[in-house]
């Protein structure tokens, strides 16, 4: 079951749905949740974890993606300063201002209204309302939002973060 609240968009002056995270499971839950689906140990599994960050980040230095069946790909894109240089001669590296790991989600088609959707969405979700912590009142609920339509990402639990070890 996952879980949505309402939230006020200052705005457009109306009232959306935002989905909630209730806790966040750690790589030692993952492990041990996987342990329980294959013949794999907990062990193991936290040892190929913990091995994850430092292989996929030598093969995208090596400019290879990583792609994770069902989950998606990663791979390295940059930012450049905003002017550009007139000629392809003067194109280099100093140009780049940022770089960063890009992930994109794995998609299968034809789910939601015919739109296509991640792959690690399941197909019969149940949305349950969760109030918010202040308690049930409608106006609790409200967090005035400049026009963002989302709530931590809206990813629905997914937070960035480092490795896996946890």
């Amino acid at each position: 079951m996952a879980f949505y609240s309402k939230k006020y968009v200052k705005l457009t002056e109306k009232w959306i749905p935002v989905s909630k995270t209730v806790s966040c499971y750690d790589a030692h839950r993952l492990a041990k949740d996987i342990e329980k689906e294959s013949t794999v140990s907990q062990t193991d599994v936290m040892a190929v974890l913990n091995a994850i960050p430092t292989v996929m980040t030598r093969y995208l230095a090596e400019g290879h993606s990583v792609k994770l069946d069902g989950i998606g790909s990663f791979f390295l894109t940059f930012e450049c300063k905003k002017t550009g240089v007139d000629t392809p001669e003067e194109v280099s590296m100093d140009q780049v201002t940022n770089i960063k790991v890009q992930f994109r989600l794995a998609m299968k088609g034809g789910s939601m209204k015919g739109k296509f959707n991640n792959t690690l969405i399941a197909d019969d979700i149940e949305w349950t309302y969760l109030p918010s912590a202040k308690g049930e009142s409608f106006a609790d609920d409200a967090e005035e939002d400049e026009g963002a339509n989302n709530e931590q990402g809206n990813q629905g639990g997914t937070s960035g973060g480092g490795g896996f070890a946890g």
